[in-house]
């Protein structure tokens, strides 16, 4: 499809290339688009220029679709009838929440893109018609185009907006009547409030009174554990963490289930918040302790 005014073909999408950056609170993605401009008499039939207009994005995938809001061109941005055929590029800003970039990845599950635009443009030209006077004409011309977005080129978008730099993962919690669930919602409040102490006091509250799931084991580390979790350092506490989660971890416990994604969403919260607290202590305090507490 193309941009067209009447029977006359002004301009044809050819692909658009995406770049990304940073802004508070989430990203923008800076969307290019290339057109070829096509040659025709402009000066029997009158110039026209194109004025790009918002688009709306949807992205595609293999399982389905999500729309991103409208992009916006360029304030600047005039597509010009050229004297011969040429070429030109139109920049378009799509601006995302932190929020709407994890759901993007979450609907992209690792596999490709395709940004699907409805591209809009207004034609203005000169105009006259009988009994009137001159005047400008605006008559909207719209293009949906998909434009493929290679992999290699998403992840280095991800890496530009510093997708990595904080981790952000949903996690489906229990139904608000279960008590250790009404107990984590509360530890989520007092945190997003500043009350952390309260915060992990409820998360604690929580995993005692989770139904269904084993509270006593039999293993002889977890004996010695429990009879001296009163005496434990904090820095103890963090190696016996440490040590469960690379225990979590290990391959021989994973493989394809259907909890892969909640074993995944698991293991990178745990990991995540022991590099945040990993440098409270030295690297080798910490790596004595893990081998006094494995003897």
């Amino acid at each position: 499809m193309t941009w067209q005014v009447g029977q006359r073909t002004v301009a044809d999408a050819t692909g658009a290339t995406v770049r990304g950056s940073r802004i508070a609170g989430g990203a923008q993605l800076h969307i290019d688009v290339a057109f070829r401009l096509v040659e025709w008499p402009w000066k029997e039939n009158g110039p026209i220029s194109l004025v790009p207009q918002p688009s709306e994005v949807t992205a595609r995938f293999a399982r389905g679709e999500l729309n991103l809001g409208f992009a916006l061109p360029n304030p600047t941005s005039l597509v010009s009838p050229p004297i011969h055929s040429s070429t030109a590029s139109v920049p378009f800003t799509l601006s995302l929440s932190t929020q709407a970039l994890v759901a993007l990845e979450t609907a992209r599950d690792g596999g490709s893109i395709a940004l699907f635009m409805t591209l809009v443009a207004h034609p203005v030209r000169l105009a006259q018609h009988q009994g009137y006077a001159p005047g400008i004409e605006v008559v909207p011309t719209v293009e949906q185009r998909a434009f493929e977005v290679p992999k290699e080129q998403w992840l280095a978008v991800l890496n530009s907006v510093g997708y990595c730099d904080s981790i952000i993962t949903e996690l489906r919690l229990p139904p608000a009547t279960s008590d250790a669930g009404g107990h984590l919602a509360r530890g989520v409040a007092a945190r997003n409030e500043g009350r952390y102490s309260d915060a992990i006091a409820a998360c604690r509250i929580a995993v005692e009174r989770l139904n269904g799931a084993p509270k006593e084991g039999s293993g002889e580390l977890e004996r010695i554990v429990k009879a001296k979790r009163i005496d434990l350092s904090e820095r103890e506490r963090f190696v016996l963490i440490r040590s469960a989660t690379h225990i979590f971890a290990s391959p021989v416990h994973h493989g394809a289930t259907h909890y892969e994604r909640e074993d995944a969403d698991l293991a990178i919260a745990m990991t995540a918040a022991l590099l945040r607290l990993a440098p409270r202590w030295g690297a080798r305090d910490t790596e004595r302790d893990i081998k006094e507490s494995s003897q």
